[in-house]
């Protein structure tokens, strides 16, 4: 099939090839008819037939071979791209085309090919990840689910151990429905399915019902909290903006030591509204940093902490929909600080 299409191809500009040579016999001869005729040129009757054959010889070879030039520098590497295109289609994201062409258009054909290829390999590399991730997340609390139900069915409970069972039941089936949640939100973003709704509220404010509702958390971890919320209003989309505080400072809680300091300040700076939570936890490592708004990436390669390493990767994609952006400086064991920048529009101002 393959030698078939490659054949067809090739008579298809041999034959346009050749019919442009015999257009051009034609003319040739008729001009050739033509000077006859007005007499400017003297022929001889007898002599037509033969140099009429050889313009056609010369023609069919000129033809033949400017077709098989044409065959060698043009519908080979048309070949050799559809090869490639061939075994892409099949999975094979490691093929390159050698991109040392003559022909321009060609050798632009095939870079645009290999990066198409190199693009492709890391979407699928993404995505495998993505779904040994996401496999992975959703099988745990699934098992410690299934797990609690076979000992419920143990007829030699007491009461006490159900209702821990229970509860054991309710916190990883809330861990599976924030797990979803979160996935449903960070693809909502990426395939801007959510339209930026902004409107005009107290960013203090907000941030003050973040503290309180993480409040049993920070009190069992006897940290030291330091507020510097002054009264500022924002123009943005407060359900989102909600996500990001209560995302960055249930991590600052998280990985902080027992009576350590919560900073959490507000303030202006250039035209821009800046957040600061800074944490005396455990701090990140350089690699740690650059991988932290990953998705399902998590520092704690134990798990021993609970998440799913969805929300630092929502915080990225909200504040990045605001046209603000996020710095961390962190170093082990001293500590954390995220500073949000938001950029202060019209309706700001105002």
């Amino acid at each position: 099939m393959r030698k078939k299409i490659h054949s067809q191809l090739w008579i298809y500009f041999a034959c346009l090839i050749f019919l442009l040579l015999l257009i051009v016999f034609f003319i040739f001869i008729s001009l050739m008819l033509l000077l006859g005729v007005l007499g400017l040129i003297v022929t001889q009757k007898e002599s037509h037939v033969f140099p009429l054959l050889f313009i056609l010889l010369i023609s069919l070879l000129i033809g033949l071979c400017i077709s098989g030039f044409t065959s060698h520098r043009i519908l080979r590497p048309i070949d050799h791209l559809r090869k490639a295109m061939s075994a892409v289609a099949k999975g094979d994201f490691s093929i390159q085309l050698a991109e040392e062409q003559r022909i321009d258009e060609v050798q632009q054909l095939y870079h645009d090919f290999n990066k198409m290829v190199k693009d492709l390999s890391s979407i699928e590399t993404l995505r495998n990840d993505f779904v040994s991730n996401i496999s992975h997340e959703f099988k745990t609390p699934i098992a410690t689910i299934q797990g609690y139900i076979q000992l419920l069915q143990s007829p030699d409970l007491d009461r006490q151990e159900q209702q821990l069972y229970l509860q054991r039941i309710a916190k990883s089936s809330q861990q599976l429905s924030q797990l979803t949640e979160n996935i449903l939100k960070l693809t909502k973003l990426e395939t801007q399915e959510i339209a930026l709704e902004r409107k005009t509220f107290s960013l203090d404010e907000q941030l003050r019902q973040v503290i309180l509702l993480l409040q049993p958390k920070w009190e069992k971890n006897n940290l030291q909290l330091e507020l510097e919320l002054p009264s500022l209003i924002y123009n943005g989309n407060e359900e989102l903006l909600y996500q990001v505080w209560l995302n960055v400072l249930d991590n600052a809680i998280k990985y902080s030591r027992p009576g350590g300091l919560l900073a959490v300040r507000l303030g202006q700076e250039n035209q821009q509204l800046v957040v600061t939570i800074k944490d005396s936890g455990i701090g990140m490592d350089e690699q740690q940093r650059q991988h932290m708004f990953d998705k399902f990436y998590q520092g704690d390669t134990s798990r021993k902490t609970k998440g799913n390493g969805l929300g630092l990767a929502l915080v990225k994609q909200i504040i990045d929909l605001h046209g603000g952006t996020i710095e961390v400086l962190s170093e082990p064991k001293i500590g954390t600080t995220f500073t949000i920048y938001l950029p202060i529009t019209a309706k700001n101002s105002n």
